[in-house]
């Protein structure tokens, strides 16, 4: 089955994930649409696509769409959903699924009720990083060489303020954790569950326009006790990126950057490295499981559910660092 599939809101993002899908065009024919229709031609124009519009309702009601990928700001997450299920439209949303879990309850009922399917655009839980450490603590006792997980470490660095829509409070739902953190939030849920307990930390403010917050050091209680650490910054004043996560058990640890292609297993016998393919950041994976989950009728991967439990958990970091007190997240029943 080949699926249409309108790229909604042609902005920088949008640009970084057509540079690694463009080419899918067995499985896809790409429209797109823009409040500024001379962008959108020049996408489509770009990439090679089938058509394009300069308005997102024309996009949604338009019968050779099939699919509508929203690449929107998050307060606009809702009403999206609202306008392809209008239309019968199915739905890939940019995470987060939206900014408070009331909010992801509505979209959540409004696919159901129109019989679309809503899947939401994590790309990290298409890593074959990550899903190739999670098969191996997950195996037999015999294959697993790390031993029951004890703990969940992440260091994940950047520079660069959020600029526009990003740094307004209430249009972002948050601040950078909301945003890209919740791509290690997703991480650590997929590999090792709901959090029973979530406390968390803010820095001092490097960028002051950034009406959220710039960086965050959350800590979780996950099930079997397991602890966890995130600290994500966009504030490192000094450029480049990092992510690093340590996976430790009670035999060994697995340490990786979950952008690569391989992993570090380290034990009391020495250190061995694990290759993995490539899948430029999980993203084509990611759109093929969307018009999978279509073709064969059933709830995608990634579905409202998983982004809903990603976003409980942003929130419960945020309302510890307001109140200063460790919050017990309510795990979301959509």
């Amino acid at each position: 089955m080949k699926l249409s599939i309108c790229i909604v809101g042609c902005g920088g993002y949008a640009r970084i994930v057509l540079d690694d899908i463009y080419d899918m065009k067995d499985e896809f024919d790409f429209y797109f649409a823009s409040r500024d229709v001379d962008k959108a031609r020049r996408y489509c124009q770009d990439y090679g696509g089938a058509g394009y519009f300069g308005d997102y309702e024309k996009a949604a009601a338009d019968p050779k769409v099939e699919s509508l990928y929203y690449f929107t700001p998050h307060d606009l997450h809702l009403d999206n959903v609202r306008q392809a299920a209008g239309h019968g439209k199915h739905v890939l949303m940019e995470k987060p699924i939206a900014r408070t879990v009331q909010e992801a309850s509505e979209m959540a009922g409004t696919a159901r009720e129109a019989g679309i399917k809503l899947m939401i655009a994590e790309n990290y839980r298409f890593l074959n990083t990550v899903d190739r450490a999670k098969e191996i603590m997950g195996a037999a006792d015999s294959d697993n060489p790390i031993g029951d997980l004890r703990m969940i470490e992440m260091v994940v660095e950047g520079h660069g303020s959020p600029g526009e829509w990003r740094a307004n409070l209430e249009r972002n739902g948050g601040g950078v954790f909301i945003d890209g953190g919740i791509h290690f939030v997703d991480i650590v849920l997929n590999i090792a569950g709901f959090p029973e307990i979530v406390h968390a930390i803010q820095p001092p403010q490097l960028y002051p326009a950034v009406e959220g917050e710039d960086g965050i050091l959350a800590t979780a209680t996950l099930p079997g006790g397991v602890a966890c650490v995130i600290n994500y910054s966009r504030s490192i004043p000094v450029e480049g990126q990092f992510q690093a996560i340590k996976l430790t058990g009670t035999r060994g640890r697995i340490a990786f950057d979950p952008r690569e292609s391989e992993f570090t297993i380290d034990t009391p016998g020495g250190s061995s490295v694990v290759q993995v393919p490539a899948v430029r950041r999980g993203v084509r994976g990611m759109v093929s499981e969307f018009r999978r989950s279509i073709e064969e009728d059933r709830e995608p991967v990634m579905s409202a559910h998983e982004g809903t439990k990603d976003l409980a958990f942003v929130l419960a970091a945020y309302e510890s660092m307001r109140t200063g007190e460790s919050v017990r997240p309510a795990l979301p029943a959509l």
